[in-house]
C-alpha cells in the first residue's frame, strides 16, 4: 500500500467511496495506530483483501444489514455508512450510523468474520 496519500488523524486515513443500497458515500479508511505508529502488515493485508474485492464486499453488506434488520425486527431501518476501519491485527469492519442505535451505531465486520455488530463491541 501507497502510504504516500495517507494522513495521520487518531489513526491512519485514506478516503474511499463505498457503495450502499445503490447510494455512493465518501468514506475514510481508517488504520488504527498511535502517534508514531505505523500501518501493520495485517492492515495492510486486509486492505489488499478489500481493495481487490470491493464490489463483492459492498454487496456483503447488503446482505449482512438485511438479514440483521429481518431478524430483529428493525423496520424502516437508515444506515449510513462513515468509516472503513482496519484494526491493528487486520479485522475490518464498516462502521455505520442507524437508525435504531443512533447514539452507538453498527459495525458490520467483513474479515476475518462476517457478522453485524455494535461499534462499542468491535471498537
Amino acid at each position: 500500500m501507497d502510504i504516500s496519500n495517507l494522513s495521520f488523524n487518531y489513526g491512519w486515513r485514506k478516503p474511499i467511496t463505498f457503495k450502499l443500497n445503490e447510494q455512493d458515500f465518501v468514506i475514510d479508511c481508517v488504520f488504527s495506530a498511535f502517534q508514531g505508529e505505523q500501518v501493520t502488515n495485517e492492515q495492510e493485508q486486509s486492505y489488499k483483501l478489500f481493495d481487490n474485492n470491493h464490489s463483492d464486499f459492498e454487496l456483503k453488506v447488503l446482505e449482512l444489514l438485511n438479514d440483521y434488520t429481518e431478524t430483529n425486527n428493525i423496520t424502516n431501518s437508515v444506515v449510513q455508512p462513515t468509516a472503513l476501519q482496519f484494526n491493528r491485527d487486520g479485522e475490518f469492519a464498516l462502521l455505520c450510523n442507524c437508525s435504531w442505535d443512533e447514539e452507538h451505531g453498527i459495525a458490520v465486520i467483513l474479515h476475518p468474520q462476517q457478522k453485524v455488530t455494535m461499534q462499542d463491541d468491535f471498537l
